[in-house]
């Protein structure tokens, strides 16, 4: 009798797993390329000079663009991940004014720092619907790795200059190389031929890790903000 049970047992176990691995060696893969913009902004951590220092620390607008792979597990479930590349920072700025024959004249300073990362994605998406117009909705993580940076100067005035940029070190310890983002987003996909579609997209993405960090002042920096992405899929 337990011989028969553990048999029975052993069966469903193999069926269940055979029915799982045919239904996901079954699913459609697909095939996105996308790019998407938008505002973030900062967290400044640190010490007491954080109350000197945060009026000018500010945001910059974010970019990406990449190629995303999708693999179904069921009708309406799938792991996302591939590759893409990722520009975001934060910048410091200051105003003040001069005074040219009685007239004040504004003059603004700032300092953009701007790094650049080849980031990896791994996120779950699920489809509200199967066919037609569909809705959908995702979330994951992103691993990120910084390959350039650059801080950038500008004066604006009454003629506005970018001065020489300046390459950053990453290898300097204030800069984190590394960045792993908690990323979520919605979205619909629209039919676009027997096979294609375009998706449209918005999305949220938190830095888990300071993107900078001084030791000396205690100042950390990390960043998060908004993406409106536009991308074309091809299934198969």
């Amino acid at each position: 009798m337990t011989t028969n049970l553990s048999t029975r047992n052993v069966s469903a176990t193999a069926f269940l797993l055979g029915s799982i691995f045919w239904q996901t060696s079954n699913a459609q893969s697909t095939v996105t390329a996308y790019a998407s913009a938008g505002p973030t902004n900062i967290e400044v951590n640190g010490l007491g000079i954080i109350d000197v220092v945060d009026p000018y620390i500010k945001p910059i607008a974010q970019y990406t663009v990449g190629i995303q792979y999708e693999k179904g597990l069921t009708r309406q479930l799938s792991l996302v991940t591939g590759g893409q590349y990722s520009s975001r920072g934060f910048g410091a700025r200051e105003q003040f004014d001069i005074s040219v024959i009685g007239i004040d004249i504004p003059i603004g300073a700032s300092l953009e720092t701007r790094l650049h990362y080849v980031e990896v994605p791994l996120m779950l998406k699920y489809n509200l619907t199967n066919q037609g117009v569909v809705p959908y909705v995702k979330a994951g993580v992103t691993g990120g790795y910084a390959v350039s940076g650059k801080i950038t100067p500008k004066i604006n005035a009454i003629i506005n200059w970018d001065l020489p940029a300046i390459n950053v070190n990453l290898d300097n310890d204030m800069y984190n190389r590394y960045d792993v983002s908690a990323v979520a987003g919605a979205g619909i996909s629209i039919p676009a031929g027997e096979y294609g579609s375009i998706n449209m997209e918005a999305s949220y993405r938190h830095s888990l890790n300071d993107m900078f960090l001084d030791n000396v002042t205690d100042i950390r920096i990390k960043t998060h903000g908004l993406g409106f992405g536009i991308g074309y899929s091809m299934r198969f």
